[in-house]
């Protein structure tokens, strides 16, 4: 039996809660909840369901970045590091509005790069 790198293994759970995480915030942002935050100002005006779609359409590519994370292949290493990078991105705009939320998902994220690239050459490409 194969022994799995746990930081690795710890990242591809992260991409699934994360992913879990944003279908949950798209949700919210769809039927336009009362605790969301007023972003009419924002860049995007009062588009919420325009922000759902692009944290749904990000759900989907965390979850294909923790699958591959856990087939071991290097498609998932650069896709969560892709992934996480434009999630924190995306979050450092969101902090105003949601800060707690946003510390909570950006310090999943940074991890997350940490895990992918501190055992980059630790285990064998597939």
């Amino acid at each position: 039996m194969e022994r799995r790198n746990s930081w690795l293994t710890y990242a591809a759970v992260m991409m699934f809660i994360t992913a879990g995480l944003y279908v949950l915030w798209a949700v919210n942002l769809w039927v336009d909840s009362a605790w969301v935050a007023d972003v009419s100002n924002g860049i995007l005006g009062n588009k919420g369901w325009l922000w759902g779609l692009f944290d749904a359409a990000l759900a989907v590519v965390f979850v294909m970045a923790g699958k591959s994370l856990l087939d071991g292949r290097d498609f998932g290493r650069w896709l969560a590091v892709i992934a996480a990078s434009i999630g924190i991105l995306r979050w450092f705009y969101w902090m105003a509005f949601a800060p707690f939320l946003s510390l909570t998902i950006l310090a999943m994220l940074f991890l997350v790069i940490y895990a992918v690239l501190v055992t980059w050459e630790a285990e064998p490409a597939r």
